[in-house]
């Protein structure tokens, strides 16, 4: 039903088999890809999962949702990895058509998979004249970049010209979109992400005085961390979930390692801890 074909280093290929012939309440899972010595596997759900599964909550049944997942049972103890990953729905007629996202996020045992619950409608992925099922196929690209958490010394003493790259956010409507970076206060952030980054250093200007990070892919990266948190933290206490503070709190320490002033943040992390706890109590 299934076939992995081509794998290498960090992008592997995902058939899926006689598609429209699913059974669309299921969920099809894809052969376990290698990647930096640990194993990936994509999850499909061909009609969303109706809320069973964990990371999907709004999906009415008319998208494909789809998911990435490090085999977190083999994971050593105390395994954290920062990964980003892009999924192409392959446009078979058409490659400029293809349906792509890209996203990164914290990986380990208590959050092993991500993904999206609307990858693509699923009126665009059956029409016979699109292109995305061809000959009952249907093929999905994955590509998958990990960095690993360091200390303050090792990223200093990262090379500037780093193998590493650092690869931009695809929107999240079907169509693409240019994936422009603008520079700001020396970080490389989206078009969309540039008011934001400002306003964060116009109430705090002394947010990255202390920073020792000097590679600019590692400077973009932890600027995506400090974007993440901000995030979840903008939440509603009640919307909080311990996860989230969890991942607050790691992303937190990771952050002030690297040389970020955040005591406005920690602040706003301990305010959030204490109405947790008194919502418990209660």
């Amino acid at each position: 039903m299934t076939s992995i074909m081509n794998p290498c280093d960090k992008k592997f290929v995902w058939v899926i088999k006689n598609f429209s012939s699913l059974q669309l309440q299921d969920c099809y899972v894809s052969d376990p890809v290698l990647i930096h010595d640990v194993n990936w596997r994509l999850f499909a759900y061909p009609e969303g999962s109706n809320g069973d599964h964990l990371l999907l909550k709004n999906n009415n049944g008319d998208h494909l949702s789809l998911y990435l997942e490090v085999d977190f049972e083999s994971l050593p103890c105390g395994w954290r990895q920062y990964t980003q990953f892009r999924f192409t729905v392959v446009n078979q007629i058409s490659e400029h058509s293809s349906v792509k996202r890209e996203g990164r996020k914290w990986f380990d045992k208590k959050a092993p998979e991500w993904g999206w619950e609307e990858m693509i409608s699923l009126t665009k992925l059956n029409d016979i004249n699109s292109g995305f099922v061809v000959n009952g196929e249907l093929m999905i690209v994955a590509e998958v970049e990990t960095f690993e958490a360091v200390s303050t010394s090792q990223v200093a003493a990262v090379r500037d010209d780093s193998e590493w790259t650092l690869l931009g956010y695809y929107s999240s409507s079907e169509e693409d979109k240019d994936d422009v970076t603008v520079v700001v206060k020396g970080f490389h952030v989206l078009d969309s992400q540039v008011n934001q980054v400002k306003e964060i250093f116009e109430k705090h200007p002394d947010l990255a005085t202390n920073l020792v990070l000097k590679n600019q892919n590692l400077k973009n990266v932890y600027m995506g961390f400090l974007l993440d948190l901000i995030k979840t933290l903008s939440k509603l206490p009640k919307e909080l979930t311990e996860e989230d503070l969890n991942f607050a709190d790691s992303t937190l320490s990771d952050l002030t390692n690297a040389g970020f002033m955040l005591d406005w943040l920690r602040l706003k992390l301990n305010r959030a801890l204490e109405k947790q706890i008194a919502c418990d109590a209660g």
